[in-house]
This record gives structure tokens, sequence and C-alpha cells, in this order.
């Protein structure tokens, strides 16, 4: 943003010369990257009045002008397009000198001869005088400056800033809040110059001027009518004020809201109320495939997110980001009708950045502008539209608002900022800082105070964020450099990440590729967990975008994002995982934050061999076996699994991990619902897992045991059983029989057919591996254990043996 030091002036006395000024600003956040000193009108330049203008004799793009210097009249040849009888222009005199910014060579103007005609002096250009504008044509000069006067004096030298404002700052965007700040560095009182607007004696009807669909993305929205405008030049002062900031002036109307624009930081547009079909305003969404074309000719296509101002029958601006080609103030103008708004934040960022259009506007706008400035700007720029364009205001202000953005109270510990600014300061002069940046301070006592922002400091929340305040004004130069006391006494082992770290280390020794995504998401992201509703959501009250706008409440739905995008690149075999913070809104539900763990597989088991062993592919007990793999290289021992229903898992191919009784998570394969979009003949496998219970889980004890010298033996029990009757019940039923010498029980088959083993019915086989440690079983000891255990299972878990 460029800043103009004379415009400063207008608001704060500033005594000190440019470079303390500059050094001043950049202490206290308002960062001057480059300072650029307006170059000086040459000597010799002065105002020329053109008397007549006749065409050459010998070229056809050429004239030969009449022009009064103040003194004599003076021959001279131009070719601007512009150089037109009556008008006053910058005339360079024979003898004035220009020098070549980037060569630095001279050119002195000389008495000579174009195309026959002599020429007694050259008539200027903006550009040639080293000035910003419309370089093409002659700069034309206000008419009540005399004809000889010195231009150096109508275009005093200017210094500009060019600052860098970082993006919590938006009242930086203006000249009047950068004074704001600069007064408090010098604690003088920053005046703005005075406005008033009288309110009509017989106002005309606003009740139907304005018209607002959705109050979420345009919260506030103001319109007056200003009739009968005369559509001129501005004065020379007002261009001055924008070529100084590198903005061409184009009439008075528009120079007025580009001046406001850049004074005090509110973006504003004039329509031809005459083009506005009812002669109304609608702030609504655009329609599907809905079409404009913008002031730059660029013409768009538009969706339902989007906004516009319409009237009663098309779009008339991208609101927020542009105004429409039919939309602006032209010369035939008569009545206007001016609009100052306050626009969603999160909408106009995304639109500006989907289409590819940005403008000062649409900068400030995403970034946030002052509530109360909406009035304030429509006010200033009402009273200079009427003493230089006349007109007369003919509305009260037509003011339609959705919620007003109310900043809440901060309360503030004097002993706090000193410690966090590392300065002894008084509580007298934090309280003064405050009240000189315009906040409120109220509460006062020896330990406290509360400090309440105003409009244009939303981004003011914490007691830090007044730390930095004071540190600001108070001066970072004054914080005292002091070594760092003390050592670091604990260990990396220490860390509480490090638990962390080890588990995701585990987790890629597993054969997984990490995946790492943004915390926050958007609402349709976050919603494809089934367990989660919108109003469980932490949502973002500033987002970056729409595409941000919400902490995402599990890694379910990003990482199925990245399973499609793996799908859409014909990636079909994927070996995934993530571990990192998610966030929840409901507290019924899970903690505000934790760390959970998400693993995906799909497609062949085993890419990389031929043959038969291609035709693997993932099924529900690998990533079952992923699971206890991951579990053994924790050491966890209390764990099992349940049969489980979950919305995002396929009924009957679902399990839930229960770790010391509680549950640590789920796993199966994907519901269709969530694959079918998916172009991929592979089933998808998903386990979602708490990292706190895979940390604080019981582990067992590891004792070294050598192999037994002693042979085993095995016998294998087959049955039918209900299809109800899960794998981890029989495995608790034959541990709690507590058989003598039963060393392992492994399930080696399971069996459906209706018409061999009826509806309903399933034959499940085990192997019962029997060892004694210290001598070989006889087959009677192992075939008595074995028929006795037989018999309680065929009892207690009413089953049938086969």
């Amino acid at each position: 943003m460029k800043v103009s030091y004379n415009w400063l002036k207008e608001y704060v006395k500033i005594d000190c010369g440019i470079d303390e000024l500059a050094e001043k600003m950049t202490m206290a956040g308002i960062e001057v990257e480059a300072i650029e000193t307006a170059k000086l009108i040459p000597d010799g330049i002065v105002v020329g009045e053109i008397l007549e203008r006749n065409q050459h004799p010998n070229a056809d793009k050429l004239s030969v002008c009449k022009v009064f210097d103040g003194k004599d009249e003076l021959q001279i040849v131009c070719g601007a397009p512009n150089c037109d009888a009556g008008k006053k222009v910058p005339l360079a005199t024979i003898g004035t000198v220009f020098v070549d910014p980037e060569s630095g060579k001279e050119f002195k103007i000389k008495k000579g001869k174009l195309r026959g005609e002599k020429s007694f002096g050259m008539l200027c250009s903006s550009d040639e005088l080293g000035l910003d504008g419309d370089h093409s044509g002659l700069m034309e000069l206000d008419a009540e400056h005399p004809a000889g006067t010195p231009l150096g004096e109508i275009f005093a030298g200017d210094t500009v800033f060019d600052v860098e404002i970082t993006p919590n700052r938006p009242d930086w965007l203006s000249h009047w809040g950068v004074a704001r700040d600069v007064s408090c560095l010098f604690s003088k009182a920053a005046e703005m110059p005075e406005f008033s607007v009288s309110i009509p004696a017989s106002p005309e009807n606003n009740d139907k001027l304005v018209t607002v669909e959705d109050r979420e993305l345009c919260p506030r929205y103001t319109a007056r009518i200003i009739r009968n405008v005369k559509i001129d030049e501005s004065p020379e002062w007002l261009k001055e004020r924008l070529l100084s900031i590198g903005l061409r002036p184009i009439n008075n109307i528009v120079d007025i809201t580009n001046f406001v624009l850049h004074e005090l930081g509110q973006p504003l547009h004039a329509f031809d109320l005459d083009l506005l079909a009812e002669n109304r305003i609608v702030v609504r969404r655009a329609a599907e495939k809905e079409k404009i074309t913008l002031l730059d000719g660029t013409e768009l296509e538009l969706q339902n997110r989007h906004l516009v101002i319409a009237d009663a029958e098309k779009p008339m601006c991208l609101a927020g980001v542009m105004g429409g080609l039919d939309s602006g103030v032209t010369d035939s103008t008569v009545n206007i009708l001016l609009e100052s708004a306050a626009f969603s934040t999160a909408n106009i960022r995304a639109t500006s950045r989907e289409l590819g259009v940005s403008s000062d506007s649409s900068y400030r706008f995403e970034r946030g502008i002052d509530w109360d400035m909406v009035e304030t700007a429509s006010d200033r720029a009402v009273s200079m539209i009427l003493e230089m364009a006349g007109g007369k205001l003919v509305t009260d202000l037509a003011d339609v608002q959705g919620q007003r953005p109310e900043p809440a109270p901060v309360s503030c510990g004097f002993e706090n900022i000193r410690k966090l600014i590392g300065v002894e300061i008084e509580n007298a002069e934090i309280v003064d800082i405050f009240s000189r940046l315009g906040l409120t301070v109220s509460e006062v006592t020896p330990e406290k105070c509360v400090v309440v922002p105003p409009q244009f400091r939303l981004d003011v929340q914490r007691e830090a964020d007044l730390a930095e305040e004071v540190a600001r004004i108070h001066g970072l130069d004054q914080v005292p450099v002091l070594p760092v006391v003390g050592k670091n006494a604990a260990s990396i082992a220490d860390d509480s990440y490090l638990d962390y770290e080890n588990l995701q280390n585990d987790l890629i020794s597993l054969g997984l590729y990490q995946c790492l995504h943004y915390s926050m998401v958007n609402e349709d992201s976050a919603l494809r967990d089934t367990r989660f509703n919108s109003d469980d959501l932490i949502k973002i009250d500033n987002p970056l975008s729409l595409d941000l706008a919400c902490m995402r409440p599990s890694l379910f739905g990003e990482m199925l994002d990245t399973v499609e995008r793996n799908v859409s690149r014909k990636n079909t075999t994927m070996r995934l995982f993530e571990m990192g913070s998610v966030f929840c809104g409901n507290s019924k539900l899970f903690p505000e934050e934790r760390v959970e763990i998400c693993m995906i597989l799909s497609g062949q088991r085993r890419p990389e061999r031929f043959s038969d062993e291609l035709k693997e592919t993932f099924d529900f007990y690998d990533i079952k076996g992923m699971v206890e793999a991951l579990l053994e290289r924790r050491d966890i021992v209390n764990y099992k699994f349940e049969k489980a229903v979950d919305g995002r898992f396929a009924p009957g191919q679902c399990a839930a991990l229960l770790i010391d009784g509680k549950v640590a998570g789920h796993l199966g394969m994907l519901a269709p619902e969530f694959t079918k979009g998916l172009r991929t003949e592979f089933p998808i496998f998903a386990a979602q897992l708490e990292a706190e219970n895979l940390l604080e889980g019981k582990t067992g004890n590891i004792y070294y045991k050598p192999v037994g010298q002693y042979p085993s033996t095995t016998r294998d029990v087959a049955f039918i059983a209900d299809n109800s009757l899960e794998h981890q019940k029989v495995i608790d039923f034959i541990a709690s029989a507590r058989v003598k010498n039963l060393e392992k029980v492994e399930i080696f088959d399971i069996f459906y057919n209706k018409e061999t083993l009826g509806v309903d019915k399933k034959s499940m086989a085990y192997t019962l591996t029997f060892r004694n440690p210290e001598r070989t079983l006889t087959d009677k000891e192992v075939n008595g254990a074995f028929e006795k255990l037989r018999s309680r299972m065929a009892a207690q878990l009413d089953i049938e043996l086969r």
C-alpha cells in the first residue's frame, strides 16, 4: 500500500524527518519497504493556455497551436489528441531541462521545426513530467490557474511510503488508519477533516431502495440517492492526492469514491441511478451460470456461491470485488446511487481467488472493514460530491443491517503485560497507550483493567494482543537485551510428543504411507464422518476461505478425499495412514481436541508379484491384522475385537477395538455410499483409532522363554453354530475353561452353505495345540482334556459338534 506523506500531515502534525518517521512506523509494525520521493517539476514548466488549434499543413496527426505562457503567445506543434483551444496544460518553455529517470541523461527544450512548422516549446503529458496518470494525451489543468504560473507551485513534491500491511491490521489500509497510529507514536492528536451531511427536508421514500436477500454474506448495505450532479474533472488537489499514490484521475464522482477508499479504508461504488431497473438495488446470490461483464471488460460466468449487486433484472456488480461494465458513472450521468457496504470476508476472498479478479476494494473486504466506517465514509463522500459535483441529496440513508460484530472485553493484568514484553512500564502508561490507540479502558485497579476494542480493532481478542500494542507504542527498541538465564534440565525423552512420534514410527514400520492434511476443512468434508452433524463442528470466525471454514472433527473426510484423488489418477492400490489432531464442539461425543489415527487399505495385496498372487486383494482380515500388528508393536495385551454397527462401514464388515474394556476405535469395509462414486473395482478398508487409548493401554511384561524341548500335539474341533456366534466369544470361552497343557488356539476354517448347514448357520473349525514344558504328553492326557473341552463347548455355546 502507498501512503502519502503530505496526505498524512493533513490528519496529524508531524515534525520529524522522513527517515525518522519511516523508522518509527516500521518499529510499530507498519513496515515501510521503500520510500519514493515524487519528482519535483523542473524549472521552466508553466501553465500554458491554448488559444488556437489548427491542423498541421504537412502532417495529419499534428496540430499547430497558439499558446499563451503568461507573457507571450507562442507557436507550438503538438501531436496530442486533446490539445483543444481553451484548455490549460503544462508548457515546457525554451531552456527547460528534463532528466531521463533511467539513463540520467539531460534533455533540453530548444526552438525547432516539425515538418516545416516552427515550435517554441513543448506541451506535456503527466508521463513526461514524471507524474502518474493518463499518458494518452496532454495533462489538463484546472482553469483557475493563471497562465504563466510555475507548475512546481501547483504540484509540490511529495514523499510516498510503500508499506507492507499485515493481514490482521486492515485498519492500516487507509491514510486515516495509519495516521491514528502515527499520532499515538508522537503523542499527538489525529484530526479528521470536518464534514457533515444535512438530512433532506422532504426526502424521497427509500423503503424499497435496497433489498438484501442474504445477510450472512452482506451484513450491512447502505445507499443514498443524489440527483442532478455534474460530471466533470476533479479539482487539482484531488488529482494530486490520487496521482501521488499511483491512481489515475477519471472524473469527480469516481475520484471521490477512490479518495475516500484510500482516506478511510471503506470501498464505495457510485451507480448511475437511471441505469438501474426500477431504480433499486437487490443484494443476492448469483443464479447458476449467470453472466456479468466487469469494468475491465472481463466476462465471467457465476455460480450460486457468488454474491452480486443487482437491480430488478440483472447483476450490476460482483459484490465487494468489482463493478459491472454498465454500472458505473459516465459523462452523461445525472443521478447517482452511492453504495457503502460490508460483506463477508470469507466469501469475498473465495470469490476473488476463484474468479481470478482482485481490486483495491476486494483487498480490503477480504481482510475486514470497520462496521461504523460504512456510514462515516458515505457521509464523507456525499459531502464531497455535493461540494464538487453539485446536485441534491434526496434520500435519507437506506441502511439494511444484519448482525453487528460486537468486540468482546479483554481483561488485562498489568504484571502479565510487563512479563510478556520484558519491560518495567508503569500501569498509568499502559492505560494511556490503550486510550491513545482508541481502546476503551474501564475497571482500572492496581492489578488489572478491562479493555474493549473499537470496531476497527477486532483483532484485539486476548491479553497477548494488548501486550503487543504496548510493546509497539512504547517502542520495541526499548526492550532490553538480556542473556538467557537457566538451563534446560528436561530430557527429550520427557517430551510429551515423543510418545506420539514413536506411535507414528510404528505405523510407518508397518509399510503404510503417511498422509498430511490441513486441520481446517470445509463442512462437506467434515460431515463425511457420519458420527457428526453441523452443530458438532468448531466453526472458524474468519476463515481464509470457505474450503477452510471449520476444524476437522476426524481424519475420515480428508482421507476419503485422498483416496478419491488417488483413484482418479489410476492408483487403486493404497496403504495409507494419517495421525493428527481433530476437534469436536460437542463434549458429549469427544473432547474438544484429541489425536486420531486413520488407516486405509485398498487394492492388490501383493502388486509387485505375478500370476495368481496378483489376484489377491485386501480384505477385512488385512485391516484387522494391521491393527493387531500395531498393538503388538505397542506391547498392548489387554485388547479384543467385537462386532459393531457403524454407519461408515458395511453391515457385517465392522468391528470395534476395545483396549482395557474401553472402545479405542472401529475398523471394517467402507459402506457402499462412501465408495459408489469412485471408479475402483476394489473395496476400501479403513480403521479409525484413538491415539490416546493406544498410548495408555496396559502392556504386558516381556519374558525370555526357551523353545519347548518336548513335542506338541494338536487336535481339531469343528462345529456348526448360529451365524451370530463370534470368533472372539469362542476364544474367550476356551481361555476361561483353563484347559490343562493347552498352549495355543487357532481358527483355520469358516464355512457357509444353506443347503448343507441350513439357514443362518455356519461351520467353524479350530486347531488346539497341547504341550507340557517338562515332559511328553500321552494321548490319554490330551484326549481327556480335549473331550472335556468339547463337551463344555457343546453344552454352553449351543453348538453342534461335527
